[in-house]
């Protein structure tokens, strides 16, 4: 089923707005100043905003200390990370720590062996923070063919790992989780339901979200990935990136 436009006024409001980071909340690499007024609007409003994204650790790291929330889910579901009242943060992983260890290695090796099999393959300018997962640049700052992307994660996959093409990356990871696991993890932890929670997101890394609520968004430029997307989402907004996000949150203020 296609999404159908974003309704003005949204039917009911959630505690809980997971989303997609890079251009859901973000457009064209950069966060909108509509963008950051929309998730302190919404906080304001008491409707949760938790980023449930593919970025590293480094990256979660920067945005949970500096934007308006206090959780986030990275890393595609590796972790979650929750501030508290006094601004120190906790860390909560979906794998024992011996285990990412021994997955680490593994993801090591994998990189190295991706980077000199195809000459199209090129890590993400943020590797270097990221903690349990491996990823690689496909319209970030680099830019290769769909179909490459592709054959990179198939080739990932036939040596046993998770690999996912969202829009600007491919990311790798070793264990049985995704973005929805952990965003369902988180919820039990925090006493909410599924259905106090909604998502919006951009791409086919998002997959996972889409199914797992009865309610999602993708931003307009969900549009090119539709016939990707095993669950599309319920809704698309007008606008691309973190200006269809503020529409979102718009929607979600009226009244």
């Amino acid at each position: 089923m296609k999404p159908v436009p974003l309704p003005k006024v949204f039917p009911g409001q959630p505690k809980i707005l997971f989303t997609d980071v890079d251009e859901t909340l973000t457009w064209q690499g950069r966060l909108p100043e509509e963008t950051f007024s929309a998730l302190a609007n919404l906080k304001r409003a008491g409707i949760r905003v938790v980023p449930v994204t593919g970025a590293s650790a480094g990256w979660c790291d920067c945005m949970i200390r500096t934007w308006p929330i206090d959780s986030i889910v990275g890393e595609n579901g590796s972790f979650y990370i929750d501030r508290n009242t006094d601004g120190r943060l906790s860390y909560t992983y979906a794998l024992e720590e011996s285990v990412r260890a021994a997955n680490w290695q593994r993801l090591q090796q994998l990189k190295d062996e991706v980077l000199n099999k195809f000459p199209f393959a090129y890590q993400t300018a943020d590797q270097r923070f990221r903690t349990t997962d491996i990823a690689f640049d496909i319209n970030q700052d680099r830019s290769i063919d769909r179909k490459d992307a592709f054959t990179i994660a198939q080739y990932c996959r036939d040596a046993g790992m998770v690999a996912r093409v969202s829009s600007i990356h491919i990311n790798v990871w070793c264990g049985d989780y995704n973005k929805a696991s952990t965003a369902k993890l988180w919820m039990t932890a925090q006493g909410i339901d599924s259905e106090d929670a909604i998502f919006s997101g951009d791409s086919p890394n998002d997959d996972s979200m889409f199914s797992s609520f009865r309610q999602t968004v993708g931003v307009a430029n969900v549009l090119p990935y539709i016939e990707e997307l095993d669950s599309p989402p319920m809704y698309v907004t007008a606008q691309p990136g973190g200006y269809g996000f503020a529409e979102l949150a718009a929607a979600l203020l009226s009244e």
